[in-house]
């Protein structure tokens, strides 16, 4: 019964919460969402390296371990050992499924945008989407502020005046003209994140690094490291 429901036990984040609670709440335009699901992608692409790394530095030490003179110690720390291995087993499978998750995410978004496999984005369309993007979270925090307390709060007001230009008075005539509160909010409510369905990757996760990390390691072809880190989402997209 014990092991049913530790086998049961989930490390980290549903589905649900990786595509609602972490990468559509922080990104909301579809550029925002490829932005959160290249970062999310990224932390457990080290993660995991790190993660294979010390697995096979304990399935080492655990083979030490049981060529030596077996003592009463010895065996305990043998136990711990396995244990350990066995736990630190299901903690990888968790990290490689949301490493699966966010990497479909962001395959998913790069395609929506019009960006293919292999292409990195262009610095202009990073700088147009980005500033469409703060523009969509500035507009996002005033509905919070109003429907939490009903007025701006200082953070929002501050990041409004560094604002300049067009986007300057479509901001001010958004969240400013208190006749537009009610549209606002309504928008902010009714809206929905614009992130696609992620993609299913059939590729394991830790066949997917390995291959990532032997791009990463090989020099470019253009003799720059500047293409290195689209070698990630090239690996990904080939899944």
């Amino acid at each position: 019964m014990l092991t049913t429901i530790l086998a049961d036990n989930e490390h980290f984040h549903s589905t649900w919460q990786i595509d609602n609670a972490i990468t559509a709440k922080s990104g909301g335009t579809l550029y925002g969402c490829y932005r959160q699901a290249c970062r999310e992608t990224h932390k457990r692409w080290r993660g995991l390296r790190d993660g294979y790394y010390q697995r096979r530095i304990a399935e080492l030490e655990l083979a030490d371990l049981e060529r030596q003179e077996p003592t009463e110690r010895r065996q305990l720390d043998i136990q711990r050992q396995r244990l350990d291995l066995i736990e630190g087993e299901q903690v990888l499978r968790d990290s490689e499924r949301e490493f699966l998750r966010f990497a479909g995410q962001a395959l998913a978004c790069r395609r929506a945008l019009g960006l293919s496999d292999e292409q990195a984005m262009p610095r202009e369309m990073r700088e147009r989407l980005d500033a469409e993007f703060w523009e969509y979270q500035l507009r996002c925090l005033a509905a919070v502020d109003f429907i939490t307390t009903g007025r701006l709060s200082r953070n929002v007001v501050e990041l409004l005046v560094s604002v300049s230009g067009e986007m300057r008075q479509r901001l001010r005539a958004a969240i400013l003209d208190a006749d537009a509160h009610d549209k606002l909010v309504g928008w902010y409510l009714s809206h929905e994140p614009e992130m696609p369905q992620p993609l299913a990757l059939t590729m394991p996760a830790r066949e997917l690094i390995e291959c990532a990390s032997e791009r990463l390691l090989s020099p470019p072809a253009n003799g720059t490291a500047e293409a290195w880190p689209y070698r990630l989402a090239e690996s990904i997209a080939s899944a």
